[in-house]
């Protein structure tokens, strides 16, 4: 798909729903499979979703694919269009931008209350992730690599205990995931790299205030980053962007 408009229709019905997590809700499993080709790049901005499409694709029927688009509508990924589903939203510098400055705000205190509460197996969870995030971005694989810091991430904030504030910034990470994903180049996931080492090493010492400050220097790195990747790339907003009148984004 070229993100012309397309209507995604292609692949065989019934063999590509997502493997059910326990308890897990049919529509749910329908807005993770749309929610991961939407992420991954595989329905681009444009593409049109048609409901009979999707039921057909993964052997459901319309009811948990109507459920999977409103879930989908809801965390900003696509658009409803009358008679015929959805559509995927485009990409929009001015959301991204908002989206790291909310995670920029809460992630960092999160991260401090990790340094108290993280235990050495979840310690050494993370560490774990983060080699193998590596070795990703020695083969040049952005995608793998991508896929591995999500989970790192995840397992950090959610050591913090701060289960409300896990869920917010969850929704965050879901949203900015595209535009990492579109985004992201070889030459700025290496300095990713050092950044984590760097994280982990003050979550391990156990200085909270130095871990804080890394994080959300990494943070703002990224936000500055995808922010001016995305101008670049013609999809911002006429207009200005919100920054701090202290960076230069």
């Amino acid at each position: 798909m070229d993100g012309s408009g397309k209507v995604w229709m292609n692949g065989e019905a019934g063999n590509e729903l997502p493997e059910r997590l326990p308890k897990e809700p049919l529509a749910a499993s329908v807005a993770r499979g749309l929610r991961e080709a939407i992420m991954e790049g595989d329905l681009k901005p444009d593409d049109r979703i048609k409901q009979q499409e999707v039921a057909q694709r993964y052997g459901v029927s319309r009811s948990p694919v109507r459920e999977a688009f409103v879930e989908l509508a809801n965390e900003g990924f696509v658009e409803l269009e009358r008679d015929v589903g959805a559509r995927v939203r485009g990409f929009d510098t001015a959301e991204v931008i908002q989206l790291y400055l909310a995670r920029e705000a809460l992630e960092p205190v999160m991260i401090a209350e990790t340094c108290r509460l993280i235990t050495p197996e979840k310690m050494a969870e993370a560490r774990a992730l983060n080699e193998e995030s590596e070795i990703f971005a020695a083969d040049g694989d952005i995608a793998g690599y991508l896929r591995i810091d999500t989970e790192m991430h995840r397992v950090l904030l959610e050591a913090s205990g701060m289960t409300l504030l896990t869920e917010m910034t969850q929704g965050l990470w879901r949203r900015t995931h595209r535009y990492r994903f579109a985004y992201s180049v070889a030459s700025r996931v290496d300095t990713s790299v050092l950044e984590h080492r760097m994280i982990l090493d003050a979550i391990e010492d156990g200085d909270a205030a130095d871990a804080a400050d890394l994080y959300r220097i990494h943070t703002r790195r990224t936000r500055l980053t995808l922010a001016e990747e995305s101008r670049a790339d013609g999809t911002a907003p006429d207009g200005g962007w919100p920054h701090n009148p202290e960076e230069n984004p």
